[in-house]
């Protein structure tokens, strides 16, 4: 049988180019596009289904801001699709204008960049085939070392994450937005590497788990809350400047979406990259992450928090149990 690989922010970028590259590579598999807008969705999917004849594409609305819809999106999915085959957190935010706050009190990047996937991973865990795949989606901008001209993420705890707050040298709002993107991506590696320790401190079969780094990828709809001028730079000039581009940023990783979309479907059903967990993909290719991605004390610190902000409870993940925390302390 056929397995079901889930996308979240299918509807453009990077996320609608994963779907087309998945059922280039499989069109026999099922493909659920989930997202904000079943409108925007549904326009996708059928032009998917005029280039793939015969995909079998499903439209599921979620919003990972809230988690009522995370909920409910995990429990269609799981009544429907048993046995998933991969899981994609690919959606994100960024607000260009400071920091804005969500129904949980946290910040609202933080909430659906990080909080949303992480709850929709631990509740669709027991819906997932034994060699099924968990990949976030994070960005280069997590790192300080790659300059990548962004605020480098400021968490010396998971509350400082959910709950910033200007240093003594107060951000202007454009640097506070892109501060608590970079922050989010951070976490969304954290987030990777410590549930991959937890499931394998289980001591049984269970989802592989990898972070995805697509690079910088001018032209997506990231910049959506951007003012006009660098809105205009980031979706018209930049795109048409990529070979350039290329050659400023660390290791050339500079990408269109369709180029990233290939090579984070890769990793979601390639044999290749079967068995392969606890890394950072820079497209097919695995690096090291930023140093304060392998603080395993933040890391815990930040599940507990996610735990404590989603209501996840033992009987929906068996990552959300004490016992889980302190087989990962001995496990190192």
């Amino acid at each position: 049988m056929e397995k079901t690989v889930v996308v979240t922010g299918a509807n453009s970028g990077l996320g609608l180019a994963c779907c087309e590259a998945l059922l280039a590579e499989n069109p026999r598999l099922a493909l659920v596009m989930a997202g904000r807008s079943p409108r925007a969705l549904e326009s996708e999917a059928a032009a998917l289904r005029q280039r793939h004849p015969g995909a079998r594409i499903t439209v599921e609305a979620l919003d990972l801001a809230r988690l009522a819809s995370v909920r409910d999106f995990a429990a269609r999915i799981g009544a429907t699709y048993p046995g998933l085959g991969a899981l994609v957190c690919n959606a994100g935010v960024q607000f260009a204008t400071g920091y804005t706050f969500g129904e949980t009190g946290a910040e609202l990047t933080f909430s659906t960049n990080h909080l949303g996937h992480f709850l929709l991973a631990n509740l669709l865990l027991g819906h997932m085939a034994a060699d099924g795949r968990i990949i976030f989606v994070a960005s280069g901008t997590h790192d300080p070392a790659q300059r990548t001209g962004m605020p480098p993420p400021r968490i010396r705890t998971a509350a400082e994450a959910a709950y910033p707050q200007d240093a003594a040298e107060p951000d202007s709002p454009g640097v506070r937005g892109r501060r608590a993107y970079t922050t989010s991506k951070l976490c969304n590696v954290l987030a990777a590497y410590e549930m991959d320790r937890r499931l394998r401190a289980l001591g049984r079969a269970a989802p592989t788990v990898n972070a995805f780094d697509p690079g910088l990828m001018p032209g997506t709809g990231l910049a959506r809350t951007y003012p006009a001028v660098l809105k205009a730079i980031w979706l018209g000039i930049l795109p048409a400047l990529l070979p350039l581009v290329r050659r400023l940023v660390a290791r050339g990783n500079a990408h269109t979406p369709q180029e990233s979309g290939v090579s984070l479907a890769w990793l979601a059903i390639d044999g290749a990259a079967a068995g392969v967990t606890g890394r950072y993909f820079e497209q097919r290719e695995p690096v090291p992450s930023s140093a304060a991605s392998h603080d395993g004390a933040l890391a815990r610190d930040l599940w507990e928090l996610s735990v404590q902000l989603t209501g996840l409870r033992p009987e929906e993940s068996p990552l959300a149990r004490p016992a889980a925390a302190s087989a990962v302390a001995s496990h190192g």
